[in-house]
């Protein structure tokens, strides 16, 4: 500790040589700037934020090593308004894709390519193949037409020689006469809307998980940017509007995924960033104000504070090299703290200077009686912050290391350099006022009524201490999103099916056999919506599949691929083929009013048609044609299945589920909306109860907010035990321990209790205000402390409790802007720091003044602290 004479001497040599410790301090500034602006790193990867010894990053590695997941940074969503549109954008943007191998390792498509073209159907039941092939061989007559002349012509001739044969069950041309309707309607009145062939070919809508897939991307990444996957993304947007995969050609495209989620949550948080910066510094500069009112005095403290941060930033390089996205946070910390120092001894200087007393002499006197409670408040904070570094939050524990060197630079530079700007600059100190009447009642209150006050601070104490079991950390990252965003909106859209929820837990067995037997047991257990391995992709019932595919195929051989394709019709052709189509619809019998309306309005739709312009016919083509050649397409490639075993699946889908030594993977997907916390949190327990060696992505959202939890459990003991024996050291009275962290105590409580009564969680981002809330705390308590061992009396009317009233409002309205972001962890974060500080300044005030009583000393020899 340093000793108060040698203080006193340190101020008095800095003010005397005022000039060369200004000099000196620009030299450290400029020296610290050129080497921070050198040497800044930052890295925003937050999977290094948590120490790989835990016991599950340790699963998680080994499962990583095993299974590689290339290609999950970056999921394209392709939603086409038709199946063909969804099918034809996945295959054409993949293949962009692929043709830059310097910004893509690789592209995958888990629900589309070869395989999956041609044996979809062997995982349907077999039921339903028997269905689809019958539908097909009852469509012959459709399908050979068309496939012999995939025209307009060719449609409308097809059309018309099926509705001969249809009059009795024209109910089965009911999606096809109305989707064809709608198509050439919004043709002609230059609306968007798009046809699907399948429509002509089957009964119904198309199933809704056809018109959606997937590309898993795994990009190339530049961690020293905020926003690593921005190049890439835009990339892909880029590629994306070159294909014309846009809504206005029937096809949404979005990104998820942790790279997408991660650069919008950055961008999230610069939204306004610029308001809150500014907003920030306006209230710190009005709440400096109305504390030194003094221009001289605010800008000596900032200068202070500006060099103190640079110099900060400059050790923290030093020590780590870079900065992560929780180690930057130190900004704020060193800011909020680093200002009340220069807060408390400005203050305190005004008051000791008054209106004639020398300035020199001020100085001293403000360092004789501050300087030891500002040294032990600070030497208190800086331990409280290093004792985050031993934990297992290495984001966190770096922020602890660097904020803690941070304090000692602050507090050598505002006993130093603030005391020699402000010999130079010459502010002058306060005028005499007598104490604000209100404030004398006030603490002539809480000093007359102490046990009452005492026994209100220890009710709301126990009624807090009673609400703690009800506080629950938030380990949800989804839930500090903004779900406007595109990424954090198209993953929750995501979570809604079980089968592509992220939030997936994975077990590893040394046999594909092993593998079966765990994965049948967790489809007995109602909280899983799946559990798939290898074999889940061996279809059951092939035998009987394929001969009745097989069947089908050969009926349809020569319908499907007919010896001769004419050749593309004449204009005039195609207007003859309107005209005839468009006369058999009007002649369609049938009972069914809204088909004979259908056809009614298709054939208006058909003569419309024949009278505009070949421009117009050619617009028409291009809607409906290429469905209709896709779906072709598709029926030729189902038709013609191989039979699966793990020989003939495709060696990248092998290597995703078992690895070459026999090791096999088990992926269990949660029965419900895996957003829901109490959802996750039963699908995480069952999951251990089977297999308590379970991994992946949902273990690692929960065990990360343990870990984090138990990381701020372990700083805060550590911390609490190194303050407590530096306050021994430093007080050598119990009872004045006592009395400096009881009040702390009560500040934790009370915080902790109100979040619970307003139903605010503690999350990944307002814990890290902690500290902050943590380290004020101790410094007002030891400031009051201070000056109550040194005889001080009625402290609500001192200099003192002003110094740390306005110290707590620059903080409060500087830091509570955080508020105002549109990140919701931003906002909670704000909220946390003004629900904090408001019980700091109620137990600073209020509970520490009843708890100190009557000063220790005669207050006629005690140097008082107004």
């Amino acid at each position: 500790m340093l000793k108060l004479a040698l203080i006193a001497r340190l101020v008095s040599r800095c003010v005397r040589s005022a000039w060369m410790v200004v000099a000196l301090a620009t030299i450290l500034c400029v020296l610290d700037t050129h080497y921070a602006v050198n040497h800044f790193a930052m890295t925003t990867d937050t999977y290094a934020l948590l120490s790989p010894k835990l016991a599950w990053r340790g699963r998680e590695t080994a499962f990583n090593v095993a299974f590689p997941q290339d290609g999950s940074n970056i999921v394209v969503v392709i939603d086409g308004q038709t199946p063909e549109l969804s099918e034809r954008a996945a295959a054409s943007l993949a293949a962009g894709l692929i043709a830059q191998p310097n910004l893509f390792h690789s592209v995958q498509r888990p629900d589309g390519g070869a395989f999956w073209d041609h044996n979809r159907l062997l995982f349907a039941s077999t039921r339903d193949v028997k269905t689809i092939c019958a539908q097909l061989i009852k469509m012959q007559p459709f399908l050979g037409p068309l496939a012999s002349d995939p025209s307009m012509r060719g449609l409308t001739d097809t059309l018309s020689l099926t509705l001969q044969g249809v009059q009795r069950d024209a109910a089965s041309l009911r999606t096809a006469i109305r989707a064809l309707a709608d198509a050439l309607q919004s043709v002609a009145a230059a609306k968007p809307s798009f046809f699907s062939g399948i429509t002509l070919i089957a009964r119904g809508e198309p199933d809704k998980r056809q018109l959606r897939h997937l590309l898993l991307v795994n990009p190339t990444l530049d961690f020293t940017q905020l926003q690593p996957g921005k190049v890439p993304a835009e990339t892909i947007r880029s590629i994306a509007k070159r294909l014309q995969l846009d809504e206005a050609h029937g096809v949404r495209l979005r990104l998820t995924g942790p790279i997408p989620l991660q650069d919008e949550e950055f961008a999230t948080l610069a939204q306004r960033a610029g308001l809150i910066a500014g907003l920030a510094a306006g209230a710190i500069i009005l709440m400096l104000w109305f504390a030194v009112r003094s221009l001289r005095l605010i800008a000596s403290i900032l200068a202070t504070t500006a060099v103190g941060l640079v110099t900060a930033t400059a050790l923290g390089l030093a020590v780590f090299h870079r900065f992560n996205v929780i180690s930057v946070a130190f900004i704020p910390l060193f800011v909020g703290l680093g200002i009340d120092i220069g807060i408390q001894f400005s203050v305190r200087y005004r008051a000791e200077r008054g209106t004639s007393s020398d300035l020199v002499s001020a100085l001293v006197t403000t360092a004789r009686g501050m300087g030891q409670s500002l040294a032990l408040a600070a030497i208190a904070i800086a331990a409280g912050f290093l004792a985050f570094g031993p934990t297992a939050y290495y984001g966190v524990s770096q922020l602890g290391v660097i904020a803690g060197l941070g304090m000692f630079t602050a507090l050598l530079l505002n006993l130093t350099l603030l005391p020699a700007l402000i010999k130079l600059t010459r502010p002058p100190g306060a005028p005499d006022r007598r104490p604000d009447a209100r404030l004398a009642r006030l603490d002539n209150y809480v000093l007359g009524h102490r046990r009452q006050v005492l026994g209100i601070g220890l009710t709301a104490a126990l009624i807090c201490a009673a609400l703690l079991p009800l506080l629950h950390f938030d380990f949800n990252p989804m839930h500090l999103r903004s779900a406007r965003g595109e990424s954090a909106a198209t993953l929750l859209d995501l979570m809604r099916d079980p089968d592509q929820s992220p939030n997936t837990l994975e077990v590893v067995r040394p046999s594909l056999a092993a593998a079966d037997q765990l994965a049948a047991k967790f489809r007995t257990d109602p909280q899983f919506g799946s559990a798939h391995t290898l074999s889940s992709f061996i279809p059951t019932d092939q035998p009987e599949k394929i001969a009745l595919l097989s069947d089908a195929a050969d009926l349809l051989d020569l319908t499907l691929n007919p010896p001769v394709v004419a050749t593309p019709p004449t204009d005039s052709q195609v207007v003859d083929g309107l005209n005839r189509a468009a006369s058999k619809l009007r002649q369609l019998s049938t009972d069914d009013s809204s088909i004979r309306a259908d056809a009614q309005r298709l054939a208006a739709e058909f003569t419309e048609l024949a009278q505009a312009g070949p421009s117009s016919r050619a617009k028409a083509t291009q809607r409906v044609i290429p469905g209709l050649v896709a779906v072709l397409d598709e029926v030729r490639n189902f038709l013609q299945p191989q039979r699966i075993d793990l020989t003939t699946l495709p060696p990248e889908l092998v290597r995703e589920w078992q690895t070459p030594d026999g090791h096999a993977r088990i992926s269990i997907s949660p029965n419900g909306d895996s957003n829901d916390n109490a959802v996750l949190s039963r699908f995480i327990a069952a999951g251990v109860k089977i297999a308590p060696d379970v991994t992946g992505t949902a273990i690692s959202l929960q065990a990360g907010g343990r870990a984090v939890v138990d990381a701020f459990i372990e700083a805060g003991v550590l911390s609490f035990v190194a303050i407590t024996g530096l306050l021994w050291v430093s007080l050598r009275q119990v009872r004045d321990v006592a009395i400096t962290l009881a009040p702390i105590v009560l500040t934790g409580l009370l915080t902790l209790g109100t979040c619970v009564l307003i139903r605010q969680p503690l999350n990944f981002a307002n814990i890290i205000a902690l500290p902050l809330l943590f380290g004020i705390g101790v410094a007002f308590h030891i400031y009051f402390v201070m000056a109550w061992r040194s005889g001080g009396s009625h402290l609500l009317t001192s200099s003192l409790a002003r110094g740390v009233f306005f110290s707590a409002l620059a903080t409060a309205t500087g830091f509570g802007s955080l508020w105002a972001s549109s990140h919701p962890g931003t906002a909670s974060m704000g909220k946390l720091l003004m629900i904090s500080l408001v019980w700091t300044l109620v137990s600073a005030l209020l509970f520490q003044p009843a708890l100190m009583g009557p000063p220790l000393v005669d207050s006629a020899r005690a140097v008082t602290a107004s």
